[in-house]
C-alpha cells in the first residue's frame, strides 16, 4: 500500500507550492475534511401521525484544511517567507491530494490561513484551509478524448464510477462546412443552430453554472435550439451514450469530451 501523503496547490497565475515531505511534511492528524461531507437535508413533518418528509437534500460548499509542518529549522525564515508570499486571499486555487496512491482535486479560495509567529529556531506549523464552492473531489484523468476519431456517429458510453452525476465540456471543430452541430447524452441534446466554418470551435460547457456555449472565444448560447434539453445533459451515476450530429458535415466534425468523475471524500 502506498502511504506517501502529498498536497500541491497550482495558483492561478499556475504559481505552485509543493507538500511532499521534503520542506514541509503532514503530521498524522494534518488532515481535515478529506474523508467527510456534510449533506444538508430538509425536512417538514407530516400533518397526521410521526415523522416527516424529505423535501430537499444538498451538498453545501465545503471548507478542508491542510497542516502542515517545516522539516529543517534552518530555513524556517525562507520557507515562512515562500508561504506568506504564495497564499493570497485574492487568487484562485486547486488543491491536489495524493493519497493512498490516488491523486484527486478541488478548487476554490483560501478561507483560512495561518502560519504563528514563534521561536524561529523550532520546528514551524503552517494551516491552509480552502474552501470549495463545487464541494466534490475531481478525478485527475478529465478523459479528454475525440470521440469523432474512435467511433465517427456512432455512440460512446461513458463510465461514471464517481459517488454522483457529473457533467462534461464538448469541444466542436470543423474541417470545413458543418450545418447546426448538436451534442446528444443519451436520449437529450443540445443544439447549435450556426454555420461552421473550417477552423471554428464551438465550446459547450455543462460543467459551468450555467452551462456556456461560446464560438470561437465568443458568447453564442443565443445561437441554441429552443428544444435543447441544458438541465438535462448530465452523466449519472453508470453508464452513459455521448455522440455527435449535424444537418450537414458531421463526417467533417472533431468532438472532443472532456469530464471529471466527482467523489465525496479521499
Amino acid at each position: 500500500m502506498d502511504t506517501k501523503v502529498c498536497i500541491r496547490f497550482v495558483r492561478s497565475d499556475e504559481r505552485e507550492f509543493l507538500i511532499d515531505g521534503t520542506d514541509w511534511k503532514i503530521p498524522s492528524k494534518g488532515l481535515d475534511g478529506f474523508g467527510s461531507y456534510e449533506n444538508d437535508i430538509t425536512t417538514v413533518d407530516n400533518a397526521v401521525g410521526d415523522g416527516g418528509i424529505i423535501v430537499s437534500d444538498r451538498i453545501a460548499p465545503k471548507d478542508r484544511t491542510v497542516t502542515a509542518i517545516s522539516r529543517n529549522p534552518y530555513l524556517n525564515d525562507i520557507l515562512r517567507k515562500s508561504a506568506i508570499s504564495f497564499f493570497n486571499p485574492k487568487f484562485d486555487y486547486k488543491m491536489y491530494i495524493t493519497y493512498m496512491g490516488i491523486t484527486r482535486w478541488v478548487e476554490g479560495k483560501i478561507y483560512k490561513f495561518s502560519i504563528p509567529a514563534q521561536n524561529v529556531n523550532r520546528v514551524m506549523e503552517m494551516s491552509i484551509t480552502l474552501l470549495s464552492p463545487n464541494p466534490f473531489f475531481k478525478s485527475y484523468d478529465n478523459f479528454g478524448k475525440n470521440i469523432a476519431s474512435v467511433v465517427g456517429m456512432c455512440g460512446l458510453l461513458l463510465d461514471n464510477d464517481g459517488d454522483v452525476d457529473t457533467y462534461c465540456k464538448a469541444v466542436i471543430s470543423a474541417n470545413g462546412d458543418v450545418v447546426n452541430p448538436k451534442i446528444i447524452i443519451n436520449d437529450n441534446y443540445v443544439r447549435v443552430l450556426d454555420n461552421m466554418k473550417a477552423n471554428d470551435v464551438i465550446i459547450i460547457d455543462f460543467t459551468q453554472n450555467p452551462p456556456t456555449v461560446k464560438k470561437n472565444g465568443v458568447n453564442f448560447i443565443g445561437h441554441c435550439d429552443r428544444t435543447s434539453a441544458f438541465d438535462d445533459m448530465q452523466l449519472p451515476v453508470g453508464s452513459s451514450e455521448i455522440s455527435f450530429d449535424a444537418d450537414t458535415g458531421s463526417n467533417l466534425m472533431n468532438v472532443s469530451i472532456y469530464y471529471n468523475k466527482l467523489y465525496g471524500a479521499i
